[in-house]
Formats: C-alpha cells, structure tokens, sequence
C-alpha cells in the first residue's frame, strides 16, 4: 500500500469517526463553512428544530427555517465575537420558533482550521435549555412564594438544616425573640443568643424524639431568657428528608397561660361572690320589718335586689376589681325624684373592692329607701347630703362617711330597730370593720359612721 493510499484511509477513517461523534452527541450541532452556510447538522439538531436535511444544508444559518435564525444575538456571535475569540462558549440566545415556540439556547462555537488555504470550518454547538430556565425559574419563584409564605407566619419559624444550624427564620422569630438575622443564620440552634436556646428540652426533641419520627406537636417548654423573660412555648416540628430540612415552628402562649390562670382565678371568685350574693339574698329574703303586708313586703324585697343589682353591674364593668364609691352614690339619684338638687354628695376619690361595694350599695339603698318614704326626700323642701373623707390611723386608712337629712317631716325616735336599721349596723361592724351611729334627731336622720379600705 503506497504512502499515499494509507492516507487517503486514515482521512476516511477520520471523517467517519467525526460523523459517528458528531451524530452521538445528544446537543445540536452545526457545521459551517467560512461564509456561514450549513455544511452538516447532526440529527439532534434536527430533532429538536423539527427541520431537516433538504432545508438547511447548503443555506445560510440565517436562512434557515424562512429566516427564523435570522436572530441579532446570534449574528452578533457569528459575526463579531467569534472572529475575534476564535472560541466562544454558553453564549445565551433567546427566540420565539414559529413551530417550537420560545427556546432559551446557550450558543457555543469555535473555528476548525484547515489545511492549506482553505477557509476553517465553524463548529456550533446549542444547548437547549428552555427547560432548565423554565425550571429554574419556577423553583425561583416557589422559593420566594415560600419565604413569603414563611415571613407572613405570625408565629416564629425555624427552617434548620438537619445538622441543626439554622438555614433561616422569619420575621416573627427575630421581633419576638429580639435577635438579629446575621447572629442567627448559619449558627447552631443552641448556639443562638449566647446559648439561649441551649434548652435541655428542645435538645431531646430534636436529637432523641425528632430522629424516630416525622413530627412532633405542641410539646410545651418553658424556659427564662435573659432579654425578654420568661416564656412558655408550644413547638410544632416537621422533617422535611428529601430536602434534609426540619421546619421548627414556636407558639408563644405564656400571655395565653397567664390569660387562663386569670380566667381559673376569676372563675374561683365568682363562684366565691355568688354564694356569698346568695346568703345575702336569703337573709332579705328572710328577714321581715315588723307586721307588713305581703306587697309592702315584696317592694322592699325587690328594692334590696335592685340595689345589689346596681352595684353588680358597676363590678361587673370593672371586671369585678370594685367600684369608685362616688360611682355608688350616683345611684341615688332616683330616689329624688323631680326633685333634681335633694341630693348633695361629697368627698375624694375612694376605691371599695367587691365585697365593700355590696355592702356600701345596699346601706345607701335602706338610708334613700327611708328618706323617700318618710324623711328628707318626701317632701319638696327636703334635703340630703352625702358626703366623706379619708382619715389615717395607725391601724390603716379608713373612710368617714356622714349622711345628713334636712328639711323633711320631724323626725321620731323609732319605738323598735327595724331590719333597715340592723342592716346598716352590721353592715358597717362585720363586713366593712368599722361602726355605725345612727341619730333620729328632730331635723332629720344622721349616720356617721366608718369603714376600712384594703
């Protein structure tokens, strides 16, 4: 075999080897001559253009398709970079095919010189990666639509990467717990505000109780940090294994526990309030005036409740904490009548509790009950005055209160003390710890009389 022959196959067994190459590689490929007309395509180029051999070998690249790669980003590669580079890699091409619709394609090209004089051939290689963009975008957007999600939370969120650093947070954990995004990220869960969290609860969830399962719920902790407190917490934890991610989410409940132990408190007084409320109707209930009618009975009966029922619903608008005691003398304003002025009242700001309220508003309904039916607020001219002040002994503050009648009918010494008038006195003697006098003079009746303040 002369030199000349055995050269003529080893140039054939390359070209064959070339095409084999070319045709096995999955992107599409061009292969141009000098003057950019198409020398070959491999069938990938094909495939993926929807075109074939007929119509695109022998034209040129910005023919091809009725001038659909006619497209400026690539005449600026083919034209300008590539002359100037001899290599050009992922260069990106965006254009919308009229059969295959908008493709994303990273270009790469690179000369392929020549023996002798003949012009280089240009090799083009195009990556389609619509798909990958497409993708890419898509995870873009679901990851910025679950931080949002995350940061519109309204209770803390963790995410931690399973070696338990933490990957990020949102929002609601930084404004509760009062830490910084640069002080969080990327650190041990632990490790967070000086080891804050280094909470022997949470480290058995996370590495002993989280591990066997893929999730825990509402476990409660209670824990003291230094910044803001005590807290009690329910935390909530997902894995998430595909992603190697835990999701820790933190409910702070401690203002719902302190909610609930008030409820339990209140509920506890309450009940407490109400059977004492009951043994305080059962005594009215009991307890007559002398001979009197069964109606006459039965108002002065409903009287007493509408008293307590006053005084109940100025406790109940300060969550039964108590009541201003000049807030209970404006309950007698209905016993004056039309008579607008009969009524005086007096003193310094002065807070009953509960109990002191009850009983202060059913001495003022017996001493008003008694003035409208046959004392000072019978008649036009009638007069009374209300009034107190705080006096200071070594034994606490207590409250002088005076009730003074004026310009009504003479007044007599009762023969008997009628139930009203024991009222009064225990009232004042066992359930207020003070005293009470009360004086039939002939101007009108008077009471000084004294309680003490908690």
């Amino acid at each position: 075999m002369t030199d000349e022959t055995a050269v003529a196959l080893n140039q054939e067994e390359a070209g064959i080897l070339a095409e084999a190459i070319v045709e096995t590689i999955r992107q599409p490929l061009l292969i141009l001559n000098g003057d950019l007309r198409v020398r070959s395509a491999n069938s990938a180029f094909y495939e993926t253009f929807e075109v074939g051999p007929a119509e695109t070998e022998g034209r040129m690249v910005y023919e091809l398709g009725n001038n659909q790669w006619d497209i400026p980003r690539l005449r600026e590669l083919l034209s300008e970079v590539l002359p100037r580079h001899g290599t050009v890699e992922q260069f990106e091409v965006e254009h919308a095919f009229e059969g295959i619709g908008e493709k994303t394609m990273l270009v790469g090209a690179r000369m392929l010189p020549r023996a002798g004089d003949r012009p280089a051939l240009i090799l083009v290689a195009i990556e389609d990666v619509t798909e990958a963009r497409r993708s890419r975008w898509l995870l873009e957007h679901q990851k910025e639509l679950a931080e949002k999600i995350v940061d519109t939370v309204r209770e803390p969120l963790l995410v931690l990467h399973d070696d338990l650093r933490v990957q990020s947070a949102n929002r609601a954990f930084y404004d509760t717990f009062d830490v910084e995004r640069a002080e969080t990220e990327g650190s041990l869960i632990y490790e967070l505000g000086n080891g804050q969290w280094d909470i022997p609860d949470l480290r058995r969830l996370l590495s002993e109780i989280l591990p066997g399962n893929e999730f825990f719920e509402d476990f409660e902790v209670r824990h003291d940090f230094p910044t803001i407190g005590h807290r009690i917490m329910l935390l909530n934890a997902r894995r998430v294994d595909h992603l190697q991610l835990i999701l820790l989410a933190i409910e702070d409940i401690t203002e719902r526990r302190r909610a609930e132990r008030e409820r339990e408190t209140l509920v506890g007084e309450l009940n407490h309030r109400v059977k004492n409320l009951f043994a305080v109707v059962r005594a009215l209930a009991t307890r007559g005036d002398g001979a009197r009618s069964v109606e006459g009975y039965r108002q002065v009966l409903l009287g007493r409740m509408d008293a307590l029922a006053r005084a109940h619903d100025l406790l109940f608008e300060s969550h039964w904490r108590g009541a201003e005691l000049r807030a209970l003398a404006g309950t007698l304003r209905p016993y004056a009548g039309d008579w607008v002025q009969a009524i005086e009242v007096d003193g310094p700001p002065v807070e009953l509790n509960a109990r002191q309220a009850l009983s202060v508003s059913l001495v003022l309904h017996e001493l008003a009950t008694n003035a409208a039916k046959y004392g000072a607020l019978s008649t036009p001219q009638g007069r009374v005055r209300l009034s107190w002040q705080i006096e200071h002994a070594d034994q606490g503050r207590r409250v002088r209160l005076r009730w003074e009648e004026r310009g009504g009918p003479p007044v007599a010494t009762p023969q008997a003390m009628g139930f009203g008038t024991e009222l009064i006195r225990r009232a004042f003697g066992f359930e207020l710890d003070g005293m009470a006098d009360l004086a039939f003079e002939p101007e009108g009746l008077r009471l000084e009389a004294t309680l003490a303040l908690s």
